[in-house]
């Protein structure tokens, strides 16, 4: 759990950052937009930012815990086996012509 932590915390902070560089680096009044297109861009950055960072935290996590080495290992036996695959056809071993000549 420390290590979610320590992400969540980095990532809150790069956020942050972001924001405010937004906020001063860039001019909206001559974007020409109202008080509520300056908070819909707002709100839009924040939320793919925020969107992307959880995405990919997910997926650090994902990685670090094994659990994607579990289903490669599965499918990968799946293939070497030469059982049926999810669309039903069987997965055959390469140089395999199933009989046909």
């Amino acid at each position: 759990m420390p290590r979610i932590r320590a992400y969540v915390t980095a990532c809150a902070v790069i956020l942050a950052l972001a924001v405010v560089a937004l906020v001063l680096l860039v001019s909206f009044a001559d974007l020409g937009l109202s008080g509520h297109g300056v908070v819909a861009l707002f709100l839009g950055a924040l939320l793919t930012i925020a969107l992307a960072m959880a995405l990919m935290g997910l997926l650090f996590m994902s990685d670090s815990s094994g659990y994607d080495a579990s289903t490669d290992a599965v499918a990968a036996g799946r293939a070497s086996a030469g059982t049926p695959s999810r669309d039903g056809e069987a997965n055959k071993p390469a140089g395999d012509s199933g009989g046909r000549g």
